[in-house]
């Protein structure tokens, strides 16, 4: 069985069944444009240096150093990228489905499963190839998704558990003896009780 993560209530007694993070490879894109803004402006200002004739003037100087600046801008949004990737966790409890993101600051969204309506599973072409897709999660009354759990591998069976989880949820709502009541209300209803009763042996001593 998964442990509980740190970041969870330690006052819930709920029963972690799954734990997950979206997939490493999501930020595929950032490294791509990362490289090719680094490559273009460092090969960019190499070109305007020798064309130029600016080897060791102020300009050259000045050309390097916001081409030295770029590079690392880049390098900085790769490794956010992937501090961001490292620090979203999605947890599924026999009551809740949980995501937590932020690297500074954190942040939780839960979602009660007995109030699950509807979960969607979308793939783009890489995701049928390589398996791994996004499942988004509806609550009753919503207008749109509530919760998506972005870029997770084998999206499938998270989606199975999650839907067999939200069957047991309801079917435990389902079968509950119902809401408790309370004492002016259980007075209301004995003072009725005793009425009907009275009216009866009246009528039973009538007859």
């Amino acid at each position: 069985m998964p442990s509980e993560p740190e970041w969870l209530s330690e006052e819930s007694d709920e029963t972690v069944v799954w734990t997950g993070q979206p997939r490493v490879w999501r930020i595929w894109r950032t490294v791509a444009a990362a490289v090719l803004v680094s490559a273009l402006t460092v090969g960019g200002v190499g070109f305007v240096t020798v064309r130029g004739n600016l080897d060791g003037g102020a300009e050259s100087v000045l050309a390097w150093a916001l081409a030295g600046l770029t590079v690392v801008a880049m390098g900085a949004a790769v490794v956010s990228a992937y501090l961001r990737v490292q620090h979203t966790d999605y947890v599924l409890t026999d009551e809740h489905v949980y995501a937590k993101t932020g690297v500074l600051s954190q942040r939780v969204t839960g979602l009660g499963l007995d109030r699950v309506q509807e979960t969607t599973l979308s793939k783009g072409v890489a995701g049928n190839h390589f398996d791994y897709g996004t499942v988004a999660i509806s609550t009753a009354g919503s207008a749109g998704t509530d919760l998506a759990l972005s870029d997770l591998n084998d999206p499938e069976s998270f989606r199975d558990l999650l839907q067999e989880r939200v069957r047991q949820a309801s079917a435990g709502e389902d079968d509950g003896e119902g809401a408790p009541v309370d004492a002016r209300t259980a007075d209301a209803l004995l003072t009725e009780a005793r009425g009907l009763r009275q009216v009866a042996e009246r009528l039973e001593e009538s007859v």
